[in-house]
């Protein structure tokens, strides 16, 4: 059965990042009243980063091995340069933006960590072709809700989409497509999957042809997952009706595995990580999600797993990941395998161009 777009639903229609096809809407203003039907019948690739942290703590600012230096000595471009092969081929590209964004002094919130930069480094996502991000993670507020506010207001300004505990986003293809994203971070307890579910029904009820939970939690640095956190959010993730689950938070690659049917991938580590100059496991993963669709209705979801490195200078983080392959790409992939005994070669084996490939049959909600 083909989903309609019947409603009129508080959403705001944002600029399209430059070189983005389609379109972004956000729960925030008024979408005008019309009866959409998209009967379209190919593909659509969704790039997803891990952990990205544009800035750093405080007092790495001065540093040479801080993440501010290698901008100011390499320019916006330089993060995510060696990404463009799949950044710059697919439909769209989601990242985990975790820490603020502002161009003010603002008082930490009490906690180990603070991470934060200035707005100007929205030119990083913007050329790196990273059209959204989720700030559902546990540093959007470390300068408290001001600077939450500060970070949604540049991402805003500089015309890249967000979502997060308290807003979901919608992206529509040329064609009519429509692909809701959902942010989950620690746990769904309370009123935290009171608001899911609701969000859920409301994406379903706009038409989403396929609907994306971005899951930050895990235990830091466990090759194995799930923890009981991850286990609550994928739980009921699944039985509102989410297609697909993409983790992170942990640092360290996790695998994947399917829950009643439905793709898992528990963590994909770290990206272009400004909160230490120094990885313990500079091992990540991008995965590449590839849903076909016919006549309006999704049909398969195929990910492409591609190891990376989270720098390109082996002595130290320089906040510039590159692509792996040969043994290093076969070392991520067993550390995949390893975490949650499914190996990402099981179909096909890896390639430079494809990755690791694991196709799946989307339930039918």
């Amino acid at each position: 059965m083909k989903r309609h777009l019947a409603l009129a639903l508080a959403l705001l229609l944002l600029p399209s990042p430059a070189g983005a096809s389609g379109r972004w809407y956000q729960t925030d203003a008024e979408m005008p009243k019309a009866m959409l039907v998209s009967e379209y019948t190919g593909e659509i690739s969704l790039t997803f980063l891990g952990d990205c942290t544009l800035g750093g703590e405080e007092k790495s600012r001065n540093s040479s091995l801080g993440f501010p230096h290698y901008i100011d000595e390499n320019g916006m471009e330089f993060p995510f340069r060696d990404l463009s092969r799949l950044t710059g081929q697919d439909d769209l590209t989601v990242a985990n933006l975790e820490g603020v964004l502002t161009d003010r002094k603002l008082a930490k919130e009490p906690k180990k960590y603070n991470f934060s930069g200035p707005t100007a480094y929205t030119e990083i996502l913007t050329r790196g072709g990273i059209d959204c991000v989720t700030v559902a993670n546990n540093h959007s507020h470390d300068y408290g809700e001001e600077g939450y506010a500060d970070t949604k207001a540049a991402l805003d300004g500089a015309g890249v989409c967000w979502f997060g505990v308290d807003s979901p986003a919608v992206w529509q293809s040329d064609e009519g497509i429509l692909i809701g994203f959902l942010g989950v971070s620690y746990s769904m307890t309370g009123s935290r999957f009171a608001r899911y579910q609701a969000q859920m029904q409301m994406l379903r009820d706009l038409g989403c042809a396929a609907v994306i939970t971005v899951m930050h939690a895990g235990t830091e640095y466990s090759y194995t997952p799930p923890d009981a956190y991850q286990q609550q959010i994928v739980s009921r993730a699944v039985s509102c009706g989410t297609d697909l689950i993409i983790g992170h938070h942990p640092h360290v690659v996790q695998g994947y595995d399917t829950v009643s049917g439905i793709p898992v991938v528990y963590s994909l580590g770290n990206c272009s990580f400004g909160g230490t100059t120094h990885a313990k496991d500079s091992d990540a993963l991008i995965v590449q999600a590839r849903l076909s669709f016919e006549e309006g209705e999704m049909t398969d979801i195929a990910l492409h797993f591609y190891p990376i490195s989270i720098t390109s200078d082996d002595r130290y983080n320089n906040y510039s990941p590159r692509l792996l392959s040969g043994g290093d790409a076969s070392r991520v992939l067993r550390k995949m395998k390893d975490s949650t005994g499914k190996d990402p070669e099981a179909d096909a084996p890896f390639t430079e161009a494809d990755g690791a490939v694991v196709r799946f049959s989307p339930q039918i909600h």
